[in-house]
């Protein structure tokens, strides 16, 4: 059991704002977070456990192939931006993979300048890492992302890799993009999992300002506060940082309602550049206006709608004999 020197250190934390990093964000709208996540988490739990995650060797792809895939792809859309310079400039560096670290990441580099680096597997996924990471370079402004350009970017990098998977559904990778898409549904089945036990304890603390057994009780009756809190701290000595899990649990749910959204109307590709630039510009409720995602008036609805029309979709799909 968690010492009471170590849950008052908890709720010291919520209080003052440090396990937030100093933004009342997920305090203000941890109800909508507790929601959303327990929502999606329950309806991929549904869908995920019905599906077999047998290896699988994806196509093999050369670099070559791959950059020419995604230029095609950005070239379509008129997305303007060209890899061969990105290269050529030094935005972007290839590696080979490496376990320990991530596919792909977009970062400044000692001198400010823009990075992107992939981590190469040397099949067709390569294609869906460098689309990814192009697009948070796409809107990685010049100097440091502020608190909503950091909340938003995930959803529009995974939206765009997304619509460019569909289209390669399409082609002879029919198979490797359904496959891969099994892989991402169960990777943001981890996430609504992973900051489950934090959320709730958070909303504890957000409905009666304490985190004590008596609290929970009060407002929860499974009577799991022990495992609730025993979750929690696992979650802080992994080092995980709420903030950051949340960029991806708002991000991921979104990137399906543009997948969704656009697979109805291809032309809101030209909305989502009008997104690519506005995170860095305008707030957190008028980007979100910008894709048809009103917070208070159809936010939940549309998610929802969407989450259900992906997973459907999902588990309808058979793997093509070749």
């Amino acid at each position: 059991m968690v010492s009471q020197e170590r849950i008052k250190e908890y709720k010291d934390c919520f209080e003052n704002l440090s396990f937030f990093s100093y933004n009342p964000f997920i305090l203000d709208e941890i109800e909508n977070l507790w929601n959303l996540s327990n929502y999606i988490y329950y309806k991929y739990v549904e869908v995920i456990k019905k599906i077999k995650f047998e290896k699988y060797d994806f196509s093999y792809v050369s670099l070559e192939e791959n950059i020419s895939l995604v230029q095609q792809f950005l070239d379509k859309y008129h997305i303007n931006i060209s890899i061969k310079e990105l290269i050529v400039n030094g935005n972007i560096v290839f590696k080979k993979i490496d376990k320990k670290i991530k596919d792909g990441t977009s970062y400044y580099d000692k001198g400010n300048k823009r990075m992107i680096e992939i981590y190469l597997h040397n099949n067709i996924i390569d294609s869906c890492i460098i689309i990814h990471e192009i697009m948070h370079y796409l809107n990685q402004p010049e100097s440091k992302r502020n608190f909503v350009s950091d909340l938003l970017t995930e959803s529009l990098s995974y939206g765009i890799e997304f619509i460019y998977i569909e289209e390669l559904k399409d082609t002879s990778y029919y198979n490797d993009m359904n496959i891969f898409m099994r892989f991402v549904a169960r990777t943001i089945l981890k996430y609504m999992d992973k900051v489950y036990y934090c959320y709730k304890l958070i909303l504890l603390y957000k409905k009666e300002k304490d985190i004590s057994l008596e609290a929970y009780n009060k407002v929860f009756k499974d009577k799991n506060y022990e495992k609730t809190i025993n979750f929690f701290e696992e979650y802080v000595k992994e080092k995980n940082l709420v903030v950051k899990d949340t960029w991806n649990v708002i991000g991921f749910p979104i990137a399906i309602y543009i997948l969704e959204t656009y697979k109805k109307d291809n032309d809101f590709i030209k909305i989502l550049m009008e997104y690519n630039k506005a995170i860095n510009e305008k707030s957190y409720q008028e980007c979100l206006d910008i894709i048809g995602l009103n917070i208070d008036t159809e936010f939940v609805d549309k998610i929802k709608s969407s989450t259900d029309s992906f997973l459907e979709s999902l588990s309808s799909q058979k793997v093509k004999k070749l």
